[in-house]
């Protein structure tokens, strides 16, 4: 399975376990492969050293690949379409506050909260996709819940890159920096 194909829930576990300071690397290497190959850890741990290191090495090379990843206008998650913007200017008042509320300058806050972000970015579309409905923001909890299960990075990702870059957060320290792999 590609990184871009991950829910935004398995990606956070990646991240969880990428950031651990309790993990040592050979660990780190096993959850990240275990849950991007979608195989039990007992499995991986069978796994020749070598073989856990390349494959490791390619999901690595993935992530650092993650801000090529191009902006959708709409995706399709939870049964549901989308459509995100990125344009503070075209929130409203309550998406404002819920930002306002996430960590979005701290690599780990900004991971542990991609789900928040885009359920406070992404309105649901009607038919296809089409003619956004209001916003809801009684209903983010739950809206950031199916974001978190059904929601894929690959179409996720550019929108927040593209979010945070127009906010200049990037430019300021925050922003998802590259994954180094763990040493050899």
């Amino acid at each position: 399975m590609k990184l871009q194909d991950l829910t935004i829930d398995q990606f956070q576990r990646i991240g969880a376990i990428e950031f651990s300071s309790v993990l040592g690397d050979y660990d780190k290497r096993i959850g990240v492969v275990s849950i991007v190959d979608g195989a039990d850890v007992s499995l991986v741990r069978e796994m020749p050293a070598k073989a856990v290191l390349k494959r490791y090495k390619a999901i690595v090379s993935e992530w650092n690949a993650l801000p090529a990843l191009g902006y959708k206008r709409k995706f399709k998650a939870g049964g549901k379409w989308w459509i995100p913007t990125v344009f503070t200017d075209e929130l409203t008042a309550g998406q404002l506050i819920e930002l306002m509320d996430i960590n979005t300058t701290d690599e780990k806050q900004l991971l542990q909260n991609l789900h928040r972000i885009m359920a406070t970015l992404s309105k649901e579309g009607g038919l296809f996709g089409l003619f956004p409905k209001k916003y809801d923001g009684a209903a983010h909890a739950e809206r950031a819940e199916l974001m978190k299960k059904h929601a894929k990075v690959g179409d996720v990702w550019g929108v927040v890159s593209f979010f945070l870059i127009r906010c200049h957060l990037r430019n300021e320290g925050g922003g998802v920096s590259e994954l180094r792999p763990a040493d050899s």
